[in-house]
């Protein structure tokens, strides 16, 4: 950090006014909370949480979660997915209830991700589709539920989610297995495999 700029005792006794500067009791007080405030950089580092959430730890993410009242954690998420739901719960909290605050909270478990309201898919009113890319990402029966529930969650109540659709572009050879059932809600599984011998 710049010298001149840092929190040193220096810096902050070079803002003492002129006037205290006169009575010594003063100065040496206001020399004493300086030296101290100065050995305390570290723990005001510390206060910069949203600025660090790539480096916490789980334990703390579970409690920044709960303190800031993410309903929609989920403790069995992997760690870069609580970071990123927890880097997004207040975007989320703003936007609840619109096609931005579901795309944001699901990004957090499946990046790419995007809403499809009816009238772009011809669907009937107030409903829309999910649009999850899963070819970096591992999609289960347990993922495809909690998609199911944070989707309850974060739409707008008039909404209907028709249908979850999960996309995947294989690169190379793949083998594709998909057992997806869920009251009332269909899945899908699209994959592009590139065709062989054709330039």
């Amino acid at each position: 950090m710049n010298e001149w700029h840092g929190m040193t005792a220096e810096n902050l006794l070079a803002t003492l006014p002129e006037a205290l500067r006169q009575s010594g009791s003063i100065l040496a007080l206001a020399r004493t909370e300086a030296e101290a405030l100065a050995r305390r950089l570290e723990e005001i580092e510390r206060l910069r949480i949203y600025a660090a959430i790539d480096r916490l730890d789980e334990a703390l993410l579970d409690r920044l979660a709960a303190d800031f009242k993410v309903d929609w954690w989920d403790a069995d998420y992997t760690v870069a997915e609580k970071r990123r739901t927890l880097q997004a719960s207040w975007q989320v909290h703003r936007t609840l209830g619109t096609k931005a605050a579901v795309e944001t909270a699901m990004s957090a478990v499946y990046p790419e991700t995007t809403v499809r309201e009816w009238w772009e898919y011809g669907g009937a009113p107030y409903h829309f589709k999910l649009l999850i890319d899963t070819t970096f990402e591992h999609a289960d029966p347990q993922k495809h539920r909690r998609v199911l529930e944070r989707a309850e969650y974060y739409k707008n109540l008039r909404s209907h989610l028709d249908q979850v659709e999960y996309t995947a572009v294989p690169k190379g050879e793949c083998t594709a297995y998909c057992v997806i059932a869920a009251a009332g809600i269909g899945g899908k599984l699209t994959t592009e495999v590139p065709i062989y011998g054709l330039e």
